[in-house]
């Protein structure tokens, strides 16, 4: 009996230990580019918003909602042009993304300056399509403290430019949860990437995103023919 019971004290010191080495591994991949506002944010092109909740009235959550009210404030005040949104279209009756373009649009975000990913069904899988679907080569990431760490972590593991800034706007209801949750997502994003070498449920077709140039080409073109 005392042999099992030090067998599984061992097991749990074993596994706490890997959980700590992992966490603090995923944490050490810090990055210069990081704001704690848009103030200090040099003009980019395109950027990207995270998914969270939906509540039922289809509005974005308090944590969703920050994050997009941050990144409208680098669009509106010219710091950004691109919007890619991304989660998870997965369900008929659920579309993510489609609210979160609803609730820029509510605060003036031009329509035609806004991207749809409906796969992005995780932090990774929004990051590697952002590269891969969307041929994203520089790119800001609007999300929390505690979820921008991990993604730190994964947008170095894809050798891409990238410049984060912090929506923490308040204190949040499930602050303790999401920080407990984070524990094992680093956990998942380790393995994602450095064990299994996992890529998206889905890559589709390139979507090719417009330039503001291109536009004012097409309709001088337009007019050349009338």
């Amino acid at each position: 009996m005392k042999k099992y019971i030090i067998s599984f004290i061992c097991l749990i010191f074993l596994t706490s230990s890997f959980i700590f080495g992992v966490n603090y591994y995923v944490l050490s991949f810090s990055s210069d580019n990081y704001f704690y506002d848009v103030e200090g944010l040099d003009q980019k092109y395109l950027w990207l918003v995270f998914w969270a909740s939906i509540l039922p009235n289809k509005m974005p959550s308090d944590i969703l909602k920050d994050r997009l009210k941050v990144a409208y404030t680098a669009y509106e005040t010219w710091k950004i042009k691109k919007i890619i949104v991304s989660w998870d279209n997965s369900k008929i009756n659920y579309n993510e993304p489609e609210s979160m373009k609803n609730y820029l649009i509510s605060l003036w975000a031009n329509e035609q300056d806004i991207y749809l990913d409906y796969a992005g069904f995780d932090t990774y899988d929004s990051l590697y399509r952002a590269r891969e679907i969307f041929d994203a080569k520089e790119i800001v990431l609007f999300t929390q403290d505690f979820h921008l760490k991990r993604a730190m972590y994964i947008w170095n593991k894809l050798w891409l430019q990238v410049y984060w800034v912090e929506t923490n706007l308040q204190k949040y209801i499930k602050e303790d949860y999401n920080n407990r949750r984070e524990v094992f997502a680093r956990l998942k994003a380790f393995f994602e990437i450095e064990i299994f070498k996992n890529k998206p449920k889905y890559l589709w077709e390139k979507v090719h995103i417009i330039t503001d140039e291109q536009i004012e080409n097409t309709k001088k073109q337009i007019l050349e023919v009338k």
